[in-house]
């Protein structure tokens, strides 16, 4: 040990011995001498554990209400995992050899209805109808898989759809991973991906009425498993 070392070493000793002297205890100043001196680990070690003990952060309410909120039970009756959405081009021709469609291919009505189904990841129903579902099958892209999808509309699910008492939900490259009953509102959790189209049905829990002329859009928000809201739009008949 340098002699230069010893000096520092005897300072501080008598500097802890007057803090004890005066007060029965080393003065802050004095512990903060011998802590920057030599302990450097041990300085290391003060650091991270007052991290450890750092009080965490609160729960909120919307975080409980979801925690508690009841699920509601879900089937996915079509599930066509190599599902993509036709090409511009592909929808364009498909469009245009539909005569149900092609003399109005290019008016203001089509042009909405079109872009309603084609930006959104999400279509819901209350109501069925086998000729407005062309629409939403049509318009979407879903049209390259449809075969897929009739199986799901049974006689005794289009009735109980049209009553009220269940409901329906396209997830476009989306996956389903959980449903719950919110306050007022259905909230579906979701993942995205590349590919993908499922039919989602579920019992009603909302009191839904039965189907009118001018349905009322079913109450579901959507969220990714990040987080992130998926918009929905309505594919009942308008």
């Amino acid at each position: 040990m340098g002699w230069e070392k010893m000096k520092r070493y005897r300072h501080i000793g008598i500097v802890l011995l007057g803090a004890y002297l005066v007060s029965g205890c080393p003065s802050p100043s004095a512990s903060s001498l011998l802590v920057s001196s030599g302990a450097t680990a041990h300085s290391t070690q003060v650091t991270v554990a007052a991290h450890t003990l750092a009080p965490t952060a609160a729960v909120t309410a919307d975080q409980r209400q979801a925690a508690n909120a009841p699920a509601v039970n879900f089937d996915v009756c079509a599930d066509v995992e190599a599902w993509q959405r036709p090409s511009e081009s592909e929808q364009s021709r498909q469009i245009a050899s539909n005569p149900r469609y092609a003399e109005a291919a290019d008016s203001d009505p089509m042009e909405r209805a079109s872009v309603q189904f084609s930006d959104h990841a999400v279509i819901s129903f209350t109501t069925y109808g086998l000729s407005a579902r062309m629409e939403p099958i049509t318009l979407s892209g879903v049209w390259t898989v449809a075969d897929d999808l009739w199986g799901c509309y049974s006689p005794e699910t289009t009735v109980a759809i049209n009553q009220g008492s269940r409901a329906e939900a396209w997830l476009l490259n989306q996956h389903i991973r959980d449903l719950k009953w919110q306050g007022d509102r259905y909230v579906m959790t979701v993942e995205p991906a590349d590919t993908g189209l499922q039919v989602v049905m579920f019992d009603r829990v909302d009191g839904g009425s039965a189907a009118t002329d001018h349905p009322t859009p079913l109450p579901l928000d959507v969220v990714t498993v990040a987080g992130e809201p998926v918009t929905v739009t309505s594919g009942d008949w308008q």
